[in-house]
């Protein structure tokens, strides 16, 4: 998605217009409409729209973060405290993992999760995401980030007997009945892309980062 796509569909979820959010950043609603419609690339208003959208500045003008790989969170980003709560995964079958519901962990939290309430880390098993996720890592999770296509996203199913069970996957592409996924090392006899129903794997939640293993 380019830069005005994002802008476009993280407004229309949030029910902004373009003169509100125009209104929130200090700009007009011409601008937007430009931002929008890409012809303006570059805006010095793109830090407070990212803000006032809930988006990281990164999603919306990645130049100024040259030379840092998707999702390597560098250790300059570390905001300080270890608040940050770790789940465990076990191993659930069909590329599916069962998360506990208790955190096991907790770890310094990186700049993409400040001040972000509910904001997790998930320890990855598992190889069905190699080499963006090895087993061991941890993947860094904003629950409250809008699904967009072409990011690894956390997808969990209705909790039943207790379990809670979810799989790690990249989002290709979401319908109203099916979130369309790939696996970069599907299991032997699974293909790489592949389809979840809505109905049964109701919440999506983006990743942002992972702390690796190594």
């Amino acid at each position: 998605m380019t830069v005005g796509e994002i802008v476009h569909s993280r407004r229309k979820m949030l029910g902004y217009s373009q003169a509100k959010l125009a209104t929130a950043v200090g700009t007009n609603q011409q601008t937007i409409d430009k931002i929008e419609k890409d012809i303006i690339k570059h805006s010095r208003f793109l830090p407070k729209i990212a803000h006032e959208l809930g988006l990281r500045l990164e999603e919306l003008d990645p130049e100024s973060f040259p030379g840092t790989p998707t999702g390597v969170i560098p250790g300059e980003a570390l905001a300080g405290a270890r608040d940050l709560p770790v789940h465990a995964a076990a191993e659930g079958g069909k590329g599916q993992i069962v998360v506990s519901s208790d955190p096991v962990d907790w770890v310094l939290r990186p700049a993409p999760l400040a001040n972000v309430r509910g904001g997790y880390g998930l320890i990855v098993v598992g190889e069905s995401m190699l080499p963006e996720f090895e087993p061991g890592d941890i993947a860094l999770v904003n629950p409250h980030l809008p699904p967009i296509p072409d990011v690894t996203c956390v997808f969990y199913s209705e909790a039943s007997e207790g379990e809670v069970r979810a799989t790690v996957k990249r989002l290709v592409r979401v319908t109203p009945e099916a979130w369309q996924l790939r696996q970069w090392n599907p299991p032997a006899g699974e293909k790489p892309d592949f389809k979840l129903p809505r109905t049964e794997w109701s919440k999506c939640h983006r990743t942002v980062g992972k702390y690796s293993r190594r």
